[in-house]
């Protein structure tokens, strides 16, 4: 089977800002006023889908990393759900029904990916930024200009040609992705997740201490409309700007991560159509969805 290649791509401050809406404001008539509970505030926490795609500028290319994200400014806590590529689920208008959900974005974009999480695990997606390898790349060395700190093994330095030596490195753009395409060991795509949740929060941190000064503060703009040039979103710089301050004062201290399937949910199958998937109990991963989205 041809290597489809799984990658991290981010918009941390589209996380950090755009993931956020601010609770209803009471109006002082207490026949109408809105109490303030744990159920309001998951109302005004958004769903923000991340995909990476597997194009260096193609028109057709498959969703090799799907990342959902939700920002708690209440709790300041950002989590993060990937959704493992070879996932076997109903795609809609699929003449096949069933496929990896890694095709659902190959037939039909970014729209039919997003219906098809909707409808096999139950989760709505509010905002959506896709992002192909030149615009990881970019997006890396824009959040962290001075790199990011990875463990590096001589399998992964072997494998993808990095310019690295074994144990910590601070790596670049093109060495990062490199990073999170690895995927030949025992742990597989599995591993890739793991190193792709690992660099998203790095990348995070990074993009943080970027924009905690004066100066960070005042570039803000320029670094968004930049960072926007890299990416596919239905979100725009004035909604960025609008709700961008709640990122630099409300920033998450804990990352929360998921793989979906979870651990004893699923099985290893092989189909004609799809080759080796991940065959998913449904039920259970979508109770595990909501447990984590919502505790």
């Amino acid at each position: 089977m041809k290597e489809k290649v799984l990658f991290i791509y981010l918009m941390v401050w589209i996380l950090a800002g755009c993931t956020y809406a601010p609770l209803p404001k009471q109006n002082g008539n207490a026949g109408t006023e809105k109490k303030i509970t744990k159920e309001v505030i998951q109302e005004g926490v958004k769903t923000f889908l991340l995909i990476g795609v597997d194009s260096r500028g193609e028109e057709k290319s498959r969703s090799d990393a799907i990342i959902l994200a939700k920002y708690f400014p209440e709790q300041e806590k950002l989590k993060l759900a990937s959704i493992m590529r070879d996932s076997y689920v109903k795609i809609p208008g699929d003449k096949s029904a069933y496929n990896k959900i890694n095709a659902a974005y190959y037939y039909g974009g970014k729209e039919l990916l997003k219906k098809t999480i909707q409808e096999n695990l139950d989760v709505k997606v509010d905002h959506v930024a896709v992002i192909d390898f030149q615009g990881f790349v970019k997006m890396v060395d824009l959040l962290a200009p001075e790199g990011v700190v990875v463990d590096v093994d001589q399998e992964i330095i072997d494998d993808m040609s990095i310019q690295a030596s074994v144990g910590k490195n601070v790596l670049h753009g093109e060495e990062i992705l490199k990073y999170v395409r690895f995927r030949h060991d025992d742990e597989s795509d599995f591993g890739r997740v793991e190193r792709q949740q690992e660099v998203l929060v790095q990348l995070k941190s990074a993009f943080i201490n970027q924009i905690s000064s004066f100066e960070g503060i005042a570039a803000l703009p320029s670094i968004i409309e930049q960072g926007l040039s890299y990416l596919n979103t239905d979100i725009g710089v004035k909604t960025i700007m609008e709700m961008g301050p709640e990122a630099v004062f409300h920033t998450p201290d804990t990352v929360e991560t998921l793989r979906i399937p979870v651990e004893g949910s699923y099985k290893d199958e092989i189909y004609p159509h799809t080759g080796a998937v991940l065959e998913m109990d449904y039920t259970k991963n979508k109770k595990a969805l909501q447990e984590f989205f919502t505790k």
